[in-house]
């Protein structure tokens, strides 16, 4: 892609100079919310173990009920890194990691941004809708390295001078995460967009790299089973596929509709649509895949807008616009406290009064369950669906009434229920005699009479 022309410089900085900075505002704030990604949380665990035996987990140790099954971890050079930094800091290492590579993903964002919308303005803007439609999807799980990586993996592949980083930035992309698919699709494309068979070579290479980690081909053998999961997938929600009325994808609207405007300006050509269509419909296919789409399209939206000038915006005092960054980098974490476990998404108290026995529970509580108390309490599900396949549906069939439980516990061995007290099963299981062992304000533990 060719830069837009470049904004006539101000002398004096102005509005748009000092919107720069607010997204920091968003990222702070994202940052210090509480911990409740479940996610997350076994991958520290995940860690801790494949630090402790030095080599990759290829099979699960989690579980009770597919304990033993093949299973690979895809993001395990980042779990070392988990694991590294719990023992030294416990938990309160998350906050700074997630705002540190957050922060390095908008500037990198707005490097993008700068260079193809040719000024100020249109850097200022892209950042601004990136600070409301990414925080959400940055989260302390690995893929808040995809949101790092792929920024940068774009802009090293617009200048030939950096394109040798590209190999190496996959290598440790897919080590840490499986988003670095979505970054093969997009070198591909620019490849096919730009007729850039010279970036073939460099492209090839990237993606070699990535069968050189420490799982081998086993890095396809993931990406395999992941696809075969699909349709168990649609039963957790970040991966529905979203209504096109929904709020999630309006990032995506706003993006066709800039496309629209850039067109008729000159700034968009056909050959975009390599680019555009692929993206607009990986926005589609969920809702977790919105975010890296946006991140995708980051170029285009920026040449979209174009240089932008705007007769009517003055010059600030330098004096003043110091000062109004100081406050807006200074002020959010004068408000911020560590970050701490979510007591209302996870059983925090509950999981004390728990007896050593085969558990019933949701995803996201066995996310926790496994950081909270280890492989030596196995938990009957977290959000590992490509391991639990068609387990997935019969715990969301079990859990709406649509299968009877009672096969499924007699089955597993199930003595024990961890539930949220608005469950409905907590009120069958009362009525079959369960006794109640734990009861707070969010979570109950029943036990078999």
């Amino acid at each position: 892609m060719t830069p837009a022309a470049s904004e006539p410089s101000s002398p004096r900085p102005n509005l748009f100079h000092v919107a720069l900075v607010l997204p920091w505002i968003a990222l702070v704030v994202n940052a210090f919310a509480t911990i409740n990604d479940n996610s997350y949380l076994w991958h520290i665990r995940a860690g801790e173990l494949q630090m402790n035996s030095a080599d990759v987990m290829t099979s699960d140790v989690f579980s009770f009920t597919v304990t033993g099954e093949p299973w690979r971890t895809q993001s395990w050079l980042v779990e070392l890194g988990y694991a590294w930094l719990e023992g030294v800091t416990g938990l309160a290492f998350t906050a700074p990691m997630v705002l540190v590579f957050s922060l390095l993903a908008f500037a990198s964002i707005g490097a993008i941004a700068y260079r193809h919308s040719g000024g100020t303005v249109g850097a200022a803007i892209v950042l601004l809708l990136s600070a409301v439609i990414l925080p959400r999807f940055i989260v302390p799980r690995p893929v808040l390295f995809s949101y790092f990586l792929f920024p940068l993996v774009i802009l090293a592949w617009e200048r030939a001078g950096t394109r040798w980083a590209t190999p190496f930035l996959f290598w440790i992309w897919a080590s840490v995460h499986g988003g670095f698919v979505i970054g093969l699709l997009y070198i591909g494309l620019r490849v096919l967009q730009q007729r850039d068979w010279s970036g073939l070579r460099v492209a090839v290479v990237s993606g070699a790299a990535c069968l050189t980690t420490a799982h081998g081909l086993g890095v396809v053998e993931m990406l395999v089973e992941f696809a075969q999961a699909r349709e168990y997938l649609a039963f957790i929600m970040e991966w529905q596929t979203p209504n096109l009325l929904e709020p999630t994808l309006l990032p995506m609207v706003l993006v066709a509709l800039l496309a629209v405007y850039g067109a008729s300006r000159g700034h968009i050509r056909t050959r975009d649509l390599w680019l555009l269509g692929p993206f607009l419909i990986l926005a589609l296919s969920s809702q977790r895949s919105v975010g890296m789409a946006w991140v995708g399209l980051i170029p285009i939206t920026s040449r979209a807008l174009g240089p932008i000038r705007l007769r009517w915006v003055r010059g600030m005092s330098r004096p003043v616009v110091v000062a109004f960054i100081v406050v807006v980098l200074v002020l959010p974490l004068a408000f911020t406290e560590p970050a701490v476990i979510d007591d209302e998404v996870f059983p925090v108290e509950a999981a004390d009064d728990l007896a050593d026995v085969n558990t019933f529970h949701d995803d996201g509580t066995g996310g926790y369950l496994i950081w909270a108390m280890g492989p030596e309490f196995p938990v009957y599900i977290d959000d590992r669906v490509e391991l639990y396949d068609e387990r997935i549906e019969e715990f969301f069939n079990v859990r709406t009434r649509q299968e009877d439980w009672r096969e499924v516990f007699a089955r597993d061995g199930i003595e024990q229920a961890l539930l949220s007290v608005e469950e409905p099963l907590v009120d069958e299981l009362a009525e079959e005699g369960w006794v109640v062992r734990h009861q707070d304000e969010y979570f109950t533990v029943l036990m078999t009479p």
